[in-house]
């Protein structure tokens, strides 16, 4: 500042300099396109800012890395200064969220292959190959039809980049198709048979010997280990007898290549050690290598496990970063599974989380997935297929594709969207004097209530009691009247001291920092059990009901060991929120916590088991709770189902119950307020929708209300294949 002198570098690279006049210390910044006076413009060329620094005399005072996920504002990481961004497009959410770019339904049984050469996606069905091209920018899809040929259910695509051919395979008939774009068609018929005995086998091509190799697979009720090759050049098939390491036989594994071709790395799946389906069939979680030329097995290590069971869609990729590998996991136990893309390692056994959640329609053969990694566009690519039945007279297949911005990123780690408004002086200076005002009045009140409850029960008030008298108490409902929630959460600026379930689980400590990516996987699991059944039943959870979810794979002995450890490590984490601690109480695990740290869950639960109608005080700050998103959002746990369910009816019935009692034409947008949050919670909530094209017609939104109409329709059809029977005039009648 004492030369008057602006620099301004990009990328560390200095850019140029000007000096300045000496008009005092305070300066405006303005990036891309602007208002400002003379400066005004919108000329500008495309760009992607990042990591805008400000500094003076070599200290940087300002620093906006500007990796937020929502909002018109990035928040410094310095000082908390709010800079205003202008129709943002934020990029951190492409890194986290997959996109789904196809949905469609093709005839056949399909088959899906990825060329990484021409960055193109096939998908191979009976009367036509879909085909994405991927760019940067997005996609281009083509057709190509195709001389009408049935494949054979349980066979697999895969891209011979060498020959660059696309390729069908059926292991049972050791029968390898080629497909020629020119003529449009196979050069080998599919004659329909039975079911293959090798579901779900995983496959490569290696350079090294000019072979197709496939590995594993199910059928006829028994699981496979066998590792069988096709040379290219002979036309011919054969069983490769393997060294090293013992592979239990199993499907549903990943499997993919290093870029140099020599190991193929195989982890996890389901099958049993024999290979016979009735004989102790498990999971496995392992990570073997297969030495191409040696044809070795070895194993690595082993995961650790989830809370659920898991598999693998088939493919890992193992090209985008070195020694790191890229899987998508689901619980293989359920139908209304999950897609969840995880990061390992070729090293060691760590892994994390990444990316959102797919939903995956889990009926073993009757589903498929794979995973594929885009170099050119930079993008990971997830696609889904769903057989109908074979038994059905329309055979055909449900596709679904989506993509994801690489490097991935965890979706827990995303900052909460921020809210920018200009400060001015008198008016700040007002708001401050009235927040104040309306502070005191609510606290005198509060403390007011506070005395009398405490009157009542005989205890003294908390300025009478010593302070060795105040106790923790377990996170339970208790409160016999309605009052506001002790930590509201803000309408701008963090909070402190909070823990959010409703939306994506959000903790912030004492200063309000984002302290959520401190809990790993298994320590957010580990928190989420106790708060959620201290909350619920009141009383928390036993040992043995965490030892049931958490480790019910291991001794008691080593269950407790890893019990004491992680709970260990949630204690620091506790300390840091606020007056929150984890204690055991007549045999269960609590969640314990004193006022000063808010609980949306807790207050919500208070809230519901007040009376069966509401009052607006109470709708209001239930609503208030409901708008960060529905409970735990992308959390998917088995346990967690029936709170969810508990949740989602009590919501639901409390906020109907008030819409049924309350004049709806008073506060209109309140009352579509109101519906959302059911929505959240049931999208196809008839009454909701009701109510909410109604305050929409009063509101003069009558497009607005005939377009949640249509969507409501078409999301009901999606649903259950079935025509909403009411139309808009009933609904608003």
């Amino acid at each position: 500042m004492e030369k008057h002198l602006l620099v301004f570098s990009l990328n560390g690279h200095s850019a140029g300099s000007a000096t300045i006049p000496p008009l005092g210390s305070c300066f405006k910044f303005l990036w891309g396109a602007n208002d400002f006076g003379k400066f005004r413009t919108r000329d500008i060329p495309p760009m992607q800012l990042k990591d805008i620094r400000l500094s003076d005399n070599g200290a940087q005072k300002y620093y906006w890395p500007l990796d937020e996920t929502s909002g018109e504002a990035a928040m410094d990481k310095l000082t908390r200064h709010p800079a205003r961004i202008k129709n943002p497009v934020w990029l951190k959410p492409k890194y986290q969220q997959w996109e789904m770019v196809g949905s469609f339904t093709v005839n056949g049984y399909a088959g899906v292959a990825y060329n990484p050469k021409q960055d193109k996606l096939f998908v191979a069905s009976s009367d036509s190959i879909a085909g994405y091209t991927f760019t940067k920018d997005g996609f281009t899809m083509d057709w190509t039809p195709i001389h009408h040929t049935e494949l054979v259910l349980g066979h697999q695509n895969v891209y011979d980049t060498a020959d660059d051919k696309l390729l069908d395979i059926f292991i049972d008939r050791k029968t390898v198709a080629s497909f020629s774009f020119g003529s449009r068609q196979w050069d080998q018929t599919f004659p329909y048979g039975p079911l293959t005995e090798f579901w779900h086998a995983n496959k490569f091509v290696s350079p090294l010997d000019s072979s197709l190799y496939t590995i594993g697979g199910y059928g006829q009720l028994h699981y496979k280990n066998l590792v069988q090759r096709y040379r290219f050049a002979t036309r011919r098939w054969d069983t490769v007898k393997t060294a090293g390491d013992y592979l239990p036989p199993r499907y549903l594994s990943a499997l993919g290549t290093d870029p140099q071709g020599k190991y193929a790395y195989m982890v996890g799946g389901y099958g049993s050690h024999t290979g016979d389906q009735m004989l102790d069939p498990r999971n496995y979680y392992d990570l073997f290598r297969y030495d191409i030329r040696k044809h070795s097995f070895r194993k690595i290590y082993s995961l650790k496990p989830l809370a659920y069971p898991f598999t693998f869609a088939n493919s890992l990729v193992i090209s985008a970063k070195p020694d790191t590998w890229y899987g998508l996991l689901f619980p293989n136990d359920s139908y209304s599974s999950r897609l969840q893309l995880v990061e390992g390692s070729l090293v060691d056994s760590t892994f994390r989380l990444v990316g959102n959640t797919i939903p995956y329609n889990f009926h073993d053969v009757q589903s498929y997935a794979d995973l594929y990694y885009s170099p050119l566009s930079n993008k990971l690519i997830a696609v889904t297929l769903f057989y109908s039945r074979d038994d059905e007279k329309q055979r055909a297949t449900q596709v679904r594709v989506y993509t994801l911005n690489y490097p991935p990123e965890p979706t827990d780690i995303a900052p909460a969207p921020l809210s920018f408004t200009p400060v001015r002086r008198s008016p700040w200076l007002l708001a401050v004097l009235i927040t104040g005002i309306l502070f005191i009045a609510a606290s005198l009140v509060l403390r007011s209530r506070k005395t009398r409850r405490l009157k009542t029960a005989g205890i003294p008030p908390a300025d009478a009691r010593p302070a060795t008298a105040v106790a923790i108490q377990p996170l339970v409902a208790e409160l016999p009247t309605p009052a506001p929630a002790p930590h509201p959460a803000p309408e701008s600026g963090p909070p402190v001291s909070s823990i959010f379930l409703f939306g994506p689980f959000q903790v912030f400590d004492r200063e309000g920092h984002d302290t959520t990516r401190l809990f790993t996987p298994l320590l957010k699991e580990l928190f989420l059990i106790i708060a959620a059944y201290t909350i619920r039943n009141g009383r928390g959870i036993s040992s043995e009901g965490l030892n049931e979810i958490l480790w019910h794979d291991k001794a008691e002995k080593d269950a407790k060991n890893n019990r004491s450890v992680n709970l260990a490590k949630l204690k620091p984490i506790l300390e840091k929120i606020g007056n929150c601690v984890i204690n055991k109480e007549s045999g269960y695990w609590q969640l314990q916590v004193l006022d000063d740290t808010y609980v949306d869950y807790k207050t919500c639960v208070t809230l519901l088991h007040e009376t069966a109608v509401p009052d607006p005080q109470h709708i209001h700050a239930l609503v208030h709770i409901i708008k960060r998103g529905p409970f735990l959002l992308q959390t998917e746990y088995n346990w967690l189902d029936d709170i969810k369910s508990d949740i989602s009816n009590s919501v639901i019935d409390r906020c109907l119950s008030y819409l049924r009692h309350h004049d709806i034409t008073e506060n209109p947008e309140f009352t579509i307020e109101i519906t959302n949050c059911i929505f959240y919670f049931d999208q196809l909530n008839e009454d909701a929708l009701t109510f909410k094209c109604k305050c929409l017609i009063l509101l003069k939104r009558h497009n607005l209300a005939s377009n949640t109409y249509l969507k409501f329709v078409k999301d009901y059809k999606d649903i259950y294949s079935a025509d909403f029977d009411k139309t808009f005039q009933e609904i608003i009648a």
